[in-house]
């Protein structure tokens, strides 16, 4: 008891020292394997985007069990589990029909296999597996024990995210401050809110006046068909209409809701769910930056703060291209009264 909680000390002293979220789920992957005194341990996180659970760290695996591939969700119902907040355990893989790779799971000589969720701000992130080479009967308290272990790495885990965040703002910022263009930006942002947040897709559409329409200037993850069924008109879209009075909107399950004007279309480009931030110069609405997830999800304060900055960025960077085309036309005018002025002297330069 005393040697594992002095283990559990010194894997807060090493999380607390991660700077990155890489780092911080090996920190976490090497501790939890000798903490549980097991063959080895993987951690995998949630792309929303593909719907399936990648391998970001791990301790204890071979390098050709790992290089497996990918959970695709859809084709283990384990996992599904797992991330709806359940500890699944397998005695004996060999018994088990739902096992996906297990021959390369023979092969690396797994017997028993122990799964909880990984936990960041009250939602799974991810799995945290871990493995025996004899089978094995989890109790009750190590199943605590790997969701504590887990619980803490969720902790550190949204910390780094937060890094992450952090960074992906400020390069965005740098890039804002060393480009006038305005297509780098915005597709930057949208890529940004997709990667780092790890969501199915982003968008950003300013809107036209004149047509009342909202049109896609940037996006990430979506199809081409899904971007060319047409513009967005404000009439036949309400969910837009609140989003450009300067108000965060968002749909938890687009099934249930009535407010798109392409409700099909979107589901069938595999979305279940989305976020809509207006983006705002000096007090107005003039676009909204939009990102998807593709199972109904309720997005959580810190994902709209990030969310939000990125929308103020690419407001920033709206308005930046805007007067910067409109200071190049006032120099082309000038130039061309100075010259009139000069050729002539009967025309004087504007002032």
């Amino acid at each position: 008891m005393k040697r594992r909680q002095d283990s559990m000390c010194a894997l807060c002293g090493e999380l607390a020292k991660a700077r990155s979220l890489n780092a911080t789920l090996n920190i976490l992957a090497k501790n939890i394997t000798e903490i549980m005194d097991v063959k080895g341990s993987t951690i995998r996180l949630l792309d929303e985007k593909e719907q399936t659970l990648e391998i970001v760290a791990a301790y204890g695996m071979s390098k050709k069990y790992l290089k497996k591939g990918p959970v695709v969700l859809n084709k283990h119902p384990v996992d599904r589990k797992v991330l709806k907040g359940k500890a699944v355990k397998t005695r004996n893989i060999l018994k088990e029909p739902h096992v996906l790779y297990l021959e390369e799971a023979k092969k690396e000589g797994i017997k028993s296999v122990l799964s909880v969720p990984l936990m960041a701000d009250k939602r799974a992130i991810g799995v945290v597996r871990v493995y025996t080479a004899a089978p094995h009967d989890f109790i009750a308290g190590e199943i605590e024990r790997l969701r504590a272990l887990a619980f803490l790495g969720g902790i550190l885990a949204d910390r780094a995210r937060i890094w992450d965040e952090m960074r992906a703002l400020i390069k965005i910022s740098q890039t804002i401050s060393s480009t006038l263009s305005l297509e780098k930006v915005l597709q930057m942002i949208v890529e940004n809110a997709a990667k780092t947040l790890r969501l199915r897709a982003s968008s950003i559409r300013l809107l036209d006046e004149g047509k009342g329409t909202l049109e896609v200037k940037a996006a990430y993850g979506l199809s081409r068909g899904y971007l060319e069924k047409g513009p967005v008109e404000l009439a036949e879209s309400p969910l837009d209409m609140e989003c450009l009075k300067c108000k965060v909107v968002s749909i938890r399950d687009i099934r249930k809701d009535k407010r798109l004007q392409y409700p099909d279309e979107i589901i069938k480009e595999g979305i279940l769910a989305l976020l809509s931030l207006p983006l705002i110069v000096r007090g107005k609405a003039i676009g909204v930056l939009r990102v998807y997830t593709s199972v109904p999800y309720t997005f959580s304060e810190s994902e709209i703060d990030f969310l939000s900055a990125l929308a103020c960025q690419g407001a920033i960077a709206i308005e930046n291209a805007r007067l910067f085309e409109h200071i190049k036309t006032e120099y082309k005018d000038l130039t061309r009264d100075v010259w009139k002025w000069y050729d002539w002297g009967t025309h004087f330069p504007k002032i």
